[in-house]
């Protein structure tokens, strides 16, 4: 018996309704500011000429979702406002702070270097200085990669709570390279090494004849929030260079998070 995927058209005149009402609803959180912070129905639907019912419509869903909270008869903004420009305001101070470290490292190195973070089950980089002769893996700012197979990824994944490795796991382990890891319990007994030493290196992983190398950022409670990586060919980082290598991009990653406010007590060490 042959089966049939079952493909669901949306009309356009209803793709044209979420947009407008995305639209709209995102017109009406840019309505509150500190001079006017607080704001009624009736004053919003003249302000953006939408029919009243359409903005009590929009407000219930921006309630539901918390972007927006009742003050008596009026509106004010959520804190899920303050969540989402919380890991904003994060990310570019980690852009801002690793900056020159990141310049310097590849200077020295001379291989292209990365601060990545983890989204989901994906690592996404959010800055990148390349070298003379980079290495072509298409990698960019905003360009994201599985958490698995990358030296980054396995870094921020390695100081995860259990849970979380148990549920990226468990939505498989993609084999990218000739050795990507594709194996639960090796890449388990993997990540357990990688919180020992506090760094990780990936040969053929997510491309063939790659190597990358990553140290993990900590934030000023100590919790890992972002890598430092290098990339280059196996020709140029071979054998006798990766202990060197490694110990640079550790020190870079140290120095990205002290400036993030991480302090070491005696007792944190690389190894």
């Amino acid at each position: 018996m042959k089966s049939f995927e079952v493909i669901t058209i949306i009309p356009a005149n209803k793709k044209t309704s979420v947009l407008q009402s995305v639209q709209n609803g995102l017109r009406i959180l840019q309505l509150f500011t500190i001079e006017k912070p607080v704001w009624g129905l009736t004053e919003i639907a003249h302000a953006l000429q939408i029919h009243k019912s359409t903005v009590s419509r929009l407000i219930t869903d921006l309630l539901v979702e918390g972007f927006l909270q009742k003050e008596g008869h009026k509106y004010s903004l959520g804190f899920s406002l303050l969540s989402i420009s919380g890991v904003i305001t994060s990310h570019l101070e980690i852009h801002r702070e690793s900056k020159d470290i990141l310049k310097k490292l590849v200077s020295d190195l001379g291989e292209s270097g990365h601060i990545a973070i983890l989204e989901g089950k994906e690592i996404t980089y959010v800055h990148k200085i390349e070298c003379a002769n980079p290495v072509p893996l298409l990698s960019s700012i905003g360009k994201k990669n599985p958490v698995t197979c990358t030296s980054a990824g396995k870094v921020l994944l390695a100081f995860q709570p259990t849970n979380r490795i148990d549920s990226i796991i468990a939505e498989g382990l993609p084999r990218l390279g000739p050795n990507s890891i594709t194996d639960p319990e090796q890449l388990k007994w993997q990540l357990s090494q990688i919180t020992q030493q506090g760094y990780s290196i990936c040969i053929d992983e997510m491309h063939e004849n790659v190597v990358s190398m990553a140290a993990p950022v900590r934030d000023y409670t100590s919790e890992v929030i972002a890598a430092v990586s290098v990339v280059g060919t196996r020709e140029r980082i071979h054998h006798t260079k990766i202990n060197s290598y490694t110990e640079r991009i550790i020190l870079a990653a140290n120095e990205v998070s002290m400036r993030l406010g991480f302090i070491p007590d005696k007792e944190w060490t690389i190894h």
